[in-house]
């Protein structure tokens, strides 16, 4: 019994330390930037089936207040089978600001569709979202004024869910927020561990430096290259943390759609080399793993609750106090109300997607990628 207290008491401290350091670290980022009235862009896209989606980014993307005569944008079609590039093809032949690059035969996946349209780009910066986003019209203006900063290398972005009603959504919305938020802090403590390629940008030369994607693994074209650019520039990384840079996409339907994601990010974690980030995955999968457990061990023999409430006090708290400055900064103050149902949801929810991510298949865009 002595030992599960030293270990109970090592990881809560660890973690309600942690969680403290990133709410201080995500405060701390700053949120304005001087103007980058030099670099080129290019602003990728890599689409598969995206027919409902891709005309009103592309509306987006060409109504932007930055230099038309400073960036492109490059839209990489994945073999759509629906009418997603009889589309490009159209607003292709109106707006010569946008190209259109396909992969072949035996190409395919996010990463290679990327990769592809960088080597068609002319910019000195590389601006990526998703088909299914929308950007606001200083979206790209935000972003690449970081880079005026000759040491940045990266930019992270805040991503955000479209507003709709439910508990689902509300659930869905603060988890989403919670990894935003703790990816930002992370790059604010000089520590970058994950971030979201719905929203990213990177110096051109950086990207041809590191030598690109590691294409064996289906999903992370975001986590990886940022742990590639972390080995070379650690202090090159930033977050915008601006409410122009913030990129709105849609949330997940339903809850085996859910399931389905999150199997599909937390498979890639078997990959992590950066041991900031194995760290904090530990730490996270102990936490939940260990008021899970104790839990369940209080339903036989009442002894451990004691252990249980107060292993899951602490997270809560941390959880709280970490998450309150990232709800205001993103408007969503009332997703507070949710913070302590989304705590006991989290610890069996979290434990299930680990398992299920190391044992099953996930689809995406309509392939099966299996673990």
């Amino acid at each position: 019994m002595a030992i599960i207290f030293i270990f109970l008491s090592i990881l809560g401290v660890w973690y309600f330390s942690v969680f403290l350091l990133y709410r201080n670290a995500w405060k701390k980022i700053p949120n304005a930037i001087d103007k980058n009235d030099k670099d080129s862009v290019s602003v990728i896209v890599a689409c598969r089936n995206e027919q409902n989606n891709i005309t009103n980014l592309i509306q987006q993307i060409r109504t932007q207040n930055f230099d038309k005569n400073r960036f492109e944008l490059i839209v990489v079609n994945d073999h759509s089978t629906d009418d997603t590039l009889s589309i490009l093809e159209k607003k292709a032949a109106i707006w010569n600001k946008l190209k259109i690059v396909c992969l072949d035969e035996g190409e395919e996946g996010k990463k290679t569709a990327i990769e592809k349209g960088i080597s068609f780009a002319k910019g000195d910066v590389i601006v990526c979202t998703d088909a299914d986003c929308s950007v606001t019209e200083n979206w790209i203006t935000t972003i690449t004024a970081y880079f005026s900063d000759e040491k940045i290398k990266m930019v992270s972005a805040p991503v955000l869910f479209e507003n709709k009603k439910g508990i689902f959504w509300e659930l869905q919305s603060l988890e989403f927020l919670s990894l935003i938020g703790s990816g930002a802090a992370a790059i604010g403590r000089g520590k970058s561990i994950f971030c979201n390629g719905a929203n990213f940008a990177y110096r051109r030369s950086v990207f041809l430096e590191v030598n690109s994607f590691d294409n064996n693994i289906a999903s992370g074209d975001d986590v990886f290259l940022m742990h590639k650019v972390k080995q070379k520039y650690a202090n090159g990384i930033a977050f915008a943390k601006q409410k122009e840079a913030i990129v709105r996409t849609s949330s997940q339907p339903n809850i085996l759609a859910l399931i389905n994601q999150r199997k599909r990010w937390t498979a890639k974690s078997s990959y992590y080399k950066d041991w900031d980030t194995i760290a904090i995955s530990i730490l996270v999968f102990l936490m939940n793993i260990s008021i899970t457990t104790l839990f369940i061990l209080s339903l036989f023999n009442m002894q451990w609750f004691e252990f249980f409430l107060t292993l899951f006090l602490v997270k809560y708290i941390a959880d709280y106090l970490f998450l309150i400055p990232i709800l205001k900064f993103f408007k969503k103050r009332n997703l507070a109300f949710w913070i302590l149902p989304f705590e006991i949801f989290y610890c069996f929810y979290i434990i299930l997607i680990v398992i299920l991510s190391f044992t099953s298949s996930f689809e995406w865009k309509g392939r099966i990628h299996k673990k």
